[in-house]
């Protein structure tokens, strides 16, 4: 495992990152106990960082990595989020969750409506005490005092021009609740207001080979070691196996020069080579410090470190591969 310097901080992350997303979600089948090992094999093979956040699994994600390494907190890196929560409805479809799971496992269509149903009772709360009780809670699940990354779940751009939500974060910095605060941003444009604050040390923005914006937009504002960018969707949330795998879905995009390039390369690599081609393209940007990848499994995270391990890209290669591929990136 290679390691970067996450901006102006003092912290040094692992190039590959987990996403905690799935550990503790609904449609997420895997055990506890064998959640514990894929997470005990990702630490094992060099992995620090670790991408959470309050909401995902209601914070059984935060519970669970808590109870793998609460021997090991000096070691690790815990950059979690908080902003989303649930409406009254969502809060007791939490409450029913375990007994939930085996009906899933069961019936697996059910799993698509689940996802809808729990987009529905989304909500977001930016305020100060909302912020500042997520933060205190979520130092409980992970069973530590502080949280290296803090980071605004996805907020709008109307709260992003409010700065007086920082003086919140600046307070839970003050008492060592929170080294380092940061987004996880939506958009470029939202990104682009972050770096207008002093005390933003972490930016979270989708880059892949579908959606290059951060790439043309974001970067060239960057001054050097200033920020530590979290890449996500390196997949482009499976938009690119879906592609590669069946292309005359998708003629707005197959059809282009572009993509025939990206499938040549394909080809030449061999057929499970988009994996390894899409995050090998966001490792070369020296702006980015981790690429956060989710992981359901121990065979999962094995083929996401066999492709961070792969060769890198030739300066051909990435030029071939630089300019959105138009069509998917919505």
């Amino acid at each position: 495992m290679k390691y970067r310097k996450f901006g102006c901080t003092d912290l040094v992350v692992s190039e590959m990152g987990i996403g905690g997303s799935h550990f503790g979600s609904m449609i997420n089948q895997q055990k506890p106990q064998e959640i514990i090992r894929t997470l005990s094999q990702s630490f094992d093979s060099g992995i620090n960082f670790y991408d959470i956040a309050d909401i995902y699994g209601q914070g059984e994600s935060e519970r669970v990595i808590g109870k793998t390494f609460n021997k090991q907190r000096d070691k690790v890196i815990y950059a979690s989020k908080a902003g989303f929560c649930l409406s009254n409805t969502g809060n007791i479809i939490a409450k029913i969750k375990p007994f939930l799971k085996p009906i899933i496992r069961l019936v697996k269509p059910v799993k698509k409506q689940l996802l809808q149903a729990r987009s529905s009772q989304l909500r977001q709360d930016f305020s100060g005490a909302y912020i500042v009780n997520a933060v205190e809670a979520s130092l409980k699940r992970l069973q530590t005092d502080y949280l290296d990354i803090f980071q605004l779940h996805e907020p709008p751009m109307s709260v992003l021009q409010n700065s007086d939500l920082l003086s919140a974060m600046e307070k839970l910095k003050s008492q060592g609740k929170i080294r380092y605060y940061g987004v996880a941003c939506r958009t470029v444009e939202d990104a682009l207001v972050c770096l207008n604050y002093p005390g933003c040390s972490s930016i979270q923005i989708e880059i892949n080979l579908l959606n290059q914006d951060a790439i043309h937009k974001v970067f060239p504002a960057l001054k050097k070691d200033s920020v530590g960018i979290i890449a996500r969707q390196a997949f482009a949330s499976g938009k690119l196996f879906e592609l590669i795998a069946k292309p005359e879905l998708f003629p707005e995009v197959s059809n282009t020069q572009k993509y025939q390039k990206l499938q040549e390369l394909v080809n030449q690599k061999g057929k499970d080579a988009i994996a390894q081609i899409a995050l090998q393209f966001v490792l070369q940007f020296d702006q980015v410090s981790v690429v956060v990848v989710g992981t359901r499994s121990r065979k999962h995270l094995e083929t996401n470190l066999a492709a961070f391990a792969s060769p890198i890209l030739t300066d051909e290669e990435m030029a071939s591969l630089s300019g959105d591929l138009t069509g998917l990136t919505q």
